[in-house]
Order: structure tokens, then C-alpha cells, then sequence
């Protein structure tokens, strides 16, 4: 079965736009579109019911429940209590929030272990934690020439004092997923704490959080077609430990012990929205419409997953013998549709403008991975690597449009 592209572009607002026609949008792992599902519920609560929600009348009633619905549908699209869930304003200050709530676990001369090849959301919150709290911070280096990380390598970092290892699910620079149930293996009989950032991985197949054996797990909606809110899952015998960050009084209500700022209403509630396309995406392409939520989404996650590695296989076969370096894998195996190169003779800004004027959009940077740059020997990191990230929406024609404007841009 394939992925009915029509019907896909068909719930989302931007594609019946003149512009969203004409552009090929390759910056998804910097936000995604958001579905037309997901924009309904938002409009609906601005226009109908935006007040303090809650209150006993009837529009704090119906704002209210519009909140409930969105908390509600994110714990069955993960298939996991509501009081695992933290639904925070980015999955940078969830994770930062969950750092600090690691205090009491975190103590002098403990260790806290994280990877170079991470996003900085998971790198700075706990180097800064380790500061205040005269632990040690071990850093999980990479292979200079791939960018990855060898478990041997991991093995000797380990020690008794060793009380978290934080890790990114896949690297949103090489594309690489990382084998989370191994690490878990290794390091769970030793009492270690696993926090997996899967900001990168999330929008390329819906986290799987029955198989994933981690003690929390975090990624962004806005990046998986939603509005712009953070999710953090974090499992209760790791909850139990943290220090709550929460108003005192809010303490015993589980999904509120590690949300540090009041909740953006209308943004939680339109995350309903985003059960609503999964399941619309999943009634089309599937017969058995009794399945719950998360199987639905897990279904046809898998079948937006292979139309990715589909059209991005095209982009890296059709691009290989240009003067580039790649950041990663030359192939989709074991990857998702995230492909970062370099140049040799021209600047990734000025691919990224040639491309744009061609209404192709990448992005250039260091994508917040400045360690792994560094790492992987990248000078100019101003100008960094040009990253051309996918999402499901995406057609086989904007793809060779791409690889035409890349060819005419590296020579």
C-alpha cells in the first residue's frame, strides 16, 4: 500500500494556498505545517471560547474541556497516562525543566553522561546542572569522520557514580537512529536514568513509547504537524524522584509537578487536532476503523515513514556525485529523511538563497548540533551545513526540482 499523496496535501491548509503550491518545502525538521484539524480546534477556541478556562460557566466549561481533549488525545496517540504527560511551551524548556527537577538525584560527585552528537536542548541544561551541583558532566564523543556514536565507547564512561545518560533518538544532523533499547540494556541494571530527545525522530515516525524502554522522552508538536508546545512523557518511579517545579499546590496533580509556566490554552487544546489527522490519514488508507488511537497512528505513521525514505532515496541517489561532503549515511537504512551536505567550492547560505529562488526551501546553520560540528570538523560554523529535512507531505516533484536547482547551484 502507498501513501495517497493527494488526500495527505488535501488536509493541510497551505497546500490550497497559490504560494504553497509553488514552494517545495524542505525545512520540516525546523517546524512542519500544521494540519487543517489541528488549525479548526485553534480558530475555534479564539473565536468561541477564549477565556480563563475552567470556570463554572459555559464558556469556561467548553474551554476547559477543549483543554482536557487536547492533554487527553497526546496520552492516547502515546498510548500512556495523562499523568506521565507534561505539556510544556518547547521541548528545549522541558528538557531544561526536567534538569532541574534531577537535584536531589544529581548530587556532588555523581555523573550525568551526554552525547556530542545532541541537539543543545540536551546538553546545556544538564552541563549546567552538574555545574551548580559540583557533579561531573561526561560527554559520549563521536566518530570524527561519521558523527557517530560507538556503544563500546559508551561502556567505558560508565561508573557506579553514573546517574543519568541523556541521548538523542536521532540526530537531527546524520539523520541517524539511534539503537535506544541496547543503551537501555546496558545501562538499566546499573540503576541509570535514559532521557531520549526525540525532537529529530518524532516527525518521521510517531514515537512508539510501548517498545521504548527510556525513563523520559520528549519532542515538539509544532514539529509534528501541531501547534508550538513541547511533550515530555517522564515514567512514574522516575517521576517520583524529581523535585517538583510546579506551584506547590499543584504538587499531587501528576501532569502539572514539572509544568513551570501556565499552560497556553488554546495551543493544548488544538493539539487535539493533531489525533483528529492521524486518525482521518489512518480511516482512509485502512479497513479496520475499531483499532485504538495509538495503533491507528502507529499503522499509518509507518506508511508516511516509507514515502519519506521513497523520495528522499531519489534525492540522495540523484546527488551523490556532486562535489559534496555528507553528513551521515549515503542511504535511508537506518536513517530518516534529514540529508545535510556541504559544499566544496560554494557557501550553504548561498545554495540555500539559489534554492529559495527557485522556490525550493532548505535551511543552513548549525541546527543547534554546535558540538557535533565541531566535532565533525565543520570550520565556518556561521555558515554551517545546508540541511534539506522531509516530511510525508512532500511530493516526488519537489524533490527533483531540488535536485535540478542543486546541480545548476554545485558545480
Amino acid at each position: 500500500m502507498q501513501l495517497d499523496l493527494d488526500f495527505i496535501r488535501s488536509q493541510f491548509p497551505i497546500f490550497q494556498t497559490e504560494l504553497g503550491q509553488k514552494i517545495g518545502f524542505f525545512d520540516n525538521a525546523g517546524g512542519s505545517f500544521p494540519a487543517i484539524q489541528v488549525v479548526n480546534r485553534l480558530t475555534d477556541f479564539y473565536k468561541n471560547y477564549k477565556i480563563q478556562p475552567y470556570g463554572p460557566n459555559a464558556l469556561g466549561t467548553k474551554a476547559g474541556e477543549a483543554m482536557d481533549l487536547g492533554y487527553h488525545t497526546m496520552a492516547k496517540l502515546l498510548n500512556v497516562s495523562i499523568n506521565e504527560m507534561t505539556i510544556g511551551a518547547s521541548a528545549t524548556q522541558n528538557l531544561n525543566t526536567l534538569a532541574i527537577a534531577c537535584n536531589s538525584i544529581v548530587t556532588k560527585g555523581s555523573e550525568v553522561i551526554v552525547t556530542e552528537q545532541d541537539h543543545e536542548a540536551n546538553i546545556g541544561g544538564w552541563e549546567r546542572l552538574c555545574r551548580q551541583q559540583n557533579a561531573i558532566l561526561k560527554i559520549w564523543k563521536v566518530q570524527t569522520n561519521t558523527g557517530e556514536l560507538v556503544l563500546e565507547n559508551l561502556e567505558k564512561l560508565l561508573t557506579p557514580q553514573t546517574k543519568i545518560l541523556c541521548i538523542t533518538h536521532s540526530s537531527n544532523i546524520i539523520g541517524t537512529i539511534n539503537p535506544i533499547n541496547k543503551i537501555a540494556d546496558l545501562i538499566r541494571p546499573m540503576g541509570i536514568r535514559l532521557v531520549v530527545d526525540g525532537v529529530s525522530f518524532a516527525p518521521h515516525e510517531f514515537p512508539n513509547l510501548d517498545e521504548l524502554k527510556c525513563d523520559a522522552y520528549v519532542f515538539s508538536t509544532y514539529k509534528t504537524y501541531g501547534t508550538h508546545q513541547g511533550i515530555m512523557v517522564v515514567r512514574p518511579d522516575f517521576l517520583e524522584e524529581l523535585e517538583p517545579q510546579c506551584h506547590f499546590f499543584n504538587e499531587s496533580i501528576l501532569h502539572k509537578r514539572l509544568d513551570t509556566a501556565g499552560p497556553n490554552h488554546a495551543s493544548i487544546a488544538a493539539l487535539a487536532g493533531i489525533g483528529d489527522y492521524f486518525e482521518a490519514a489512518y480511516n482512509h488508507h485502512f479497513p479496520n476503523k475499531e483499532l485504538p488511537l495509538h495503533e491507528k497512528t502507529r499503522k499509518i505513521s509507518c506508511l508516511m515513514n516509507a514515502h519519506e525514505n521513497k523520495i528522499c532515496s531519489y534525492l540522495l541517489k540523484n546527488i551523490q556525485n556532486l562535489p559534496l561532503k555528507f553528513f551521515g549515511k549515503k542511504t535511508m537504512e537506518g536513517r530518516e529523511a534529514n540529508i545535510s551536505i556541504k559544499a566544496d567550492n560554494v557557501s550553504s547560505k548561498s545554495i540555500m538563497k539559489g534554492l529559495a529562488a527557485d522556490n525550493i526551501v532548505s535551511k543552513q546553520g548549525h541546527f543547534y548540533a554546535y558540538r557535533l560540528m565541531q566535532a565533525m570538523k565543520v570550520t565556518n560554523l556561521n555558515d554551517g551545513i545546508l540541511r534539506l529535512s522531509f516530511s510525508h507531505y512532500n511530493s516526488m516533484e519537489e524533490v527533483e526540482r531540488c535536485v535540478d536547482g542543486l546541480k545548476k547551484l554545485i558545480i
